[in-house]
């Protein structure tokens, strides 16, 4: 009778073996390819982590209930091998390929290979249960592959659902990081909770929703949330885009990780709005500024007239320095728009494709990004930050900071005739101003400004990578001029490693890093004419600066990253004459000079062709002035010189 019945047991042991070899290794060709970093970015890490845990509770099923019939064997007198149903996981490809993201074909194969588990595995699991059962052994072991097989059933749906959306917009085999993470694998997004319900709320004309999304990412803090705002635009149908557009018009063209396409005609929705409302507006007020003036004249002349010995009815009253704040601020908002207008007339002219908004904040010193060509669809993008004085009202007048965005589209697209190119004039943070009388807050004496202006152009840069329709195939430059240079410098390390392919600094006053690799960026340029006084102006304003030594002073900017032990390479510039001239701060754009010329190859990567301009006079000496060591720290930075004069263009 034992013997009958430890065939039985047995036979019934051979069986789960034959079904844990066919059924136990049903994931390993995920894990394969998870592995091999056919999916990286967004929600592959949780994906995986998942995938792990199924796999090992698979295998551990298959084995646990192998070993649960061998146990009663053995309790009968017999002898019983339980087969290991553990396999390792070992790729040909260790790192990720040319792709960035995620490899859509390799993914697709896996997206069947889920399918057949998801068919399987259940049938697998009920005929280990019946096996179990008929032996009156009672095991978890078939539920688990049950429930497995319907997990690997509902991933390959909503995996194949997904690719559809990314294959959609997505010409290539390769999905740019951010449309494959986030909001189309939103089920496997880390920390994905607040922000979605943000995003569910704005998408349904949540005004409130939409101006926290864009707080958060003025902060910089979120080095995902441009990704995430991409798809979330991408998912939302045309009606609703359209309604977003009408509704909310400057909160939408603000928001960094939006198609280009839809943040120019959401700006310029805005800007319309702007300009058609302002003149009406400041009639209204001028005309009640008149009507004050009327009745206080009427009021002055009668017989009740007050005798004003010391002139105090000529002191502006409250009401009059009201009116006249919001008509000099209207008035500033009709310049600024003029001054976006004009820039915008750069594009489309010369050969440039038609110029694109894509950031606009009237009032105040103004905020604004102009691009000359497509940055989701360029080959070579660069970013122009400009630095001290710049302001929205004179962005777009001659020879400023637009005109030289624009040259410098002419300049790269003259060189790299096969490539798309775009450039961009971002004025997103408040510059500094020059001023006889220098505020602490905003001068370039310290990095107060830039400090602030550094987690915008980060955020935008996010915006920008996470955009493009190819994002691994785009090549990435931001250059910093003067003062900009330093934000260009904070911003770089606050994304460290994943800012840009390269930096330039142009007539850089500091960058606030005390070396090129402390940037993160793999490719750093500078460029000083040896007549530019903005340059050495961070060694003129000098500070107590904290470091491993102690108290000592030093530039608050950082170290003159034209010195050659900061690292970075130097690319040639025009020079003239032998003293300091604030006119070659201001020249590196004019036109045939061989810093424009150095700048455009530098954008298309093209180091072996870059101009030589002849020889130009020795440098003058950089004026230093090292006063002795403090006792304490001061709370403000002190100014131990005067700001040069007159002020240099665009600083």
């Amino acid at each position: 009778m034992a013997g009958k019945a430890t065939g039985e047991l047995e036979a019934a042991l051979s069986r789960v073996a034959r079904l844990g070899a066919e059924h136990a290794s049903m994931l390993d060709s995920c894990a394969r390819c998870m592995a091999a970093h056919a999916w990286v970015g967004g929600g592959a890490p949780k994906f995986d982590q998942m995938l792990a845990v199924r796999r090992a509770s698979l295998q551990a099923a298959f084995t646990a209930a192998a070993q649960e019939i061998a146990q009663r064997i053995r309790q009968l007198g017999g002898q019983a091998h339980v087969p290991s149903f553990s396999t390792s996981i070992s790729v040909m490809a260790p790192s990720p390929g040319a792709f960035s993201g995620m490899d859509i074909a390799a993914m697709t194969r896996m997206v069947a290979d889920l399918q057949r588990a998801g068919q399987d595995l259940p049938r697998a699991g009920q005929r280990l249960s019946a096996e179990l059962s008929a032996l009156c052994l009672s095991s978890p072991s078939g539920q688990q592959i049950l429930d497995t097989g319907v997990w690997a059933d509902e991933q390959a749906r909503d995996l194949r659902q997904r690719l559809t959306t990314i294959q959609q917009t997505h010409d290539i085999g390769t999905a740019s990081k951010a449309t494959a993470a986030f909001g189309l694998f939103g089920g496997h997004a880390p920390g994905s909770g607040e922000i979605g319900k943000l995003m569910t709320a704005a998408g349904k004309g949540d005004g409130t929703a939409l101006k926290t999304l864009k707080d958060l990412q003025d902060t910089g803090k979120d080095t995902t949330l441009a990704a995430r705002l991409n798809v979330w635009w991408r998912e939302l149908d045309k009606t609703a885009q359209a309604q977003l557009i009408a509704a909310s018009p400057g909160l939408i063209g603000a928001l960094n990780g939006l198609p280009a396409t839809a943040r120019d005609q959401a700006n310029r929705k805005y800007l319309a709005e702007q300009k058609a409302t302002i003149p009406q507006e400041l009639a209204r007020l001028r005309a009640a500024w008149t009507e004050l003036k009327e009745t206080q004249k009427k009021l002055a002349g009668g017989s009740n007239a007050i005798r004003d010995p010391r002139g105090l009815s000529n002191l502006p009253t409250l009401k009059e320095r009201e009116l006249l704040q919001s008509i000099e601020e209207l008035e500033l908002r009709s310049r600024q728009i003029t001054s976006v207008e004009k820039s915008l007339a750069l594009g489309g002219q010369n050969g440039r494709p038609p110029a694109m908004l894509l950031q606009l904040e009237l009032g105040g010193l103004g905020k604004t990004a102009v691009s000359f060509g497509n940055p989701d669809e360029a080959d070579n993008l660069a970013v122009y930050v400009p630095g001290t004085g710049t302001v929205l009202d004179g962005f777009g007048n001659q020879r400023s900071d637009a005109e030289r965005a624009a040259l410098t589209w002419d300049r790269a697209s003259f060189h790299a005739p096969g490539k798309k190119v775009a450039s961009i004039a971002w004025l997103g943070y408040e510059a500094p101003q020059w001023g006889t009388t220098v505020s602490l807050n905003g001068t370039v004496a310290n990095a107060n400004a830039a400090t602030k202006g550094a987690p915008l152009l980060a955020s935008f840069t996010d915006g920008l990578q996470a955009a493009h329709k190819g994002a691994s195939d785009v090549r990435l430059s931001v250059l910093g001029h003067s003062y900009g240079s330093t934000v260009v410098g904070l911003a770089a390390q606050q994304r460290f490693g994943k800012f840009a392919d390269q930096v330039i600094f142009v007539g850089s006053p500091g960058v606030g890093a005390g070396s090129a690799k402390d940037l993160g960026v793999d490719s750093v340029w500078v460029g000083e004419s040896p007549n530019d006084p903005v340059g050495d102006l961070g060694s003129l304003f000098l500070a107590p600066v904290r470091s491993s030594d102690g108290l000592k002073w030093g530039s608050p900017l950082g170290v003159d990253p034209s010195d050659s032990q900061f690292g970075a390479r130097q690319f040639p510039v025009q020079g003239s004459g032998n003293s300091y001239d604030f006119a070659a701060h201001s020249s590196y754009w004019d036109p045939n000079s061989a810093s424009l010329e150095n700048i455009g190859h530098l954008i298309d990567g093209q180091y072996n062709r870059l101009y030589k301009p002849p020889a130009s006079p020795v440098r003058p000496p950089s004026p230093t002035a090292p006063p002795p060591a403090p006792q304490a720290m001061p709370t403000e930075n002190p100014l131990p010189h005067p700001l040069p004069s007159p002020n240099p263009a665009g600083g």
